[in-house]
């Protein structure tokens, strides 16, 4: 111990330091795990593609076992839609059930208004994977996406 007392003064600053460095430390490893953790683990199986509405239009128009599926609300859907696309509402309490009787051979392409990252598209497709569908296409950018791209909707009196 000096006789001033700087010595200890000195020592405990950098214990409180290296204390203050350690929890930093722990803090920033927790913060890690948890992103990491709360991240979304893509596998095979379960990565679903996006295709653009060109592509949409092209399936559509030559491949027969390709169902279109509009999650929007029936009113959306009667306001235009994709010819011969299928409406079940994501909104609809009985969506998961409506989509399990769907054939799982086909291939679907799952869209809603604008498919915004965690919207409508994105909660349909998560339900059609938890039952068994392997065949998901996600239509990029919706209706919205569809009509900036001058193709033809039709509407209906569903309501």
């Amino acid at each position: 111990m000096d006789t001033l007392g700087i010595k200890d003064t000195d020592e405990r600053y950098l214990n409180k330091m290296k204390y203050k460095i350690d929890l930093a430390r722990v803090l920033i490893i927790l913060i890690l795990i948890g992103v990491v953790s709360c991240t979304p683990q893509n596998t095979p199986e379960d990565t679903v593609s996006n295709v653009n509405v060109g592509e949409v239009r092209d399936l559509v128009m030559h491949d027969k076992t390709v169902v279109v599926l509009d999650v929007r609300t029936p009113e959306e859907y009667a306001r235009g839609h994709i010819e011969g696309a299928l409406n079940i509402n994501i909104a609809n309490s009985g969506f998961s059930d409506s989509v399990s009787n769907l054939d799982r051979e086909k291939t679907y392409i799952v869209h809603c208004a604008a498919n915004a990252n965690n919207g409508r598209a994105a909660e349909s497709l998560g339900i059609m994977r938890n039952h068994g569908f392997e065949k998901l296409l996600n239509m990029q950018g919706g209706i919205i996406a569809w009509q900036e791209s001058a193709y033809p909707l039709v509407q209906s009196d569903k309501q």
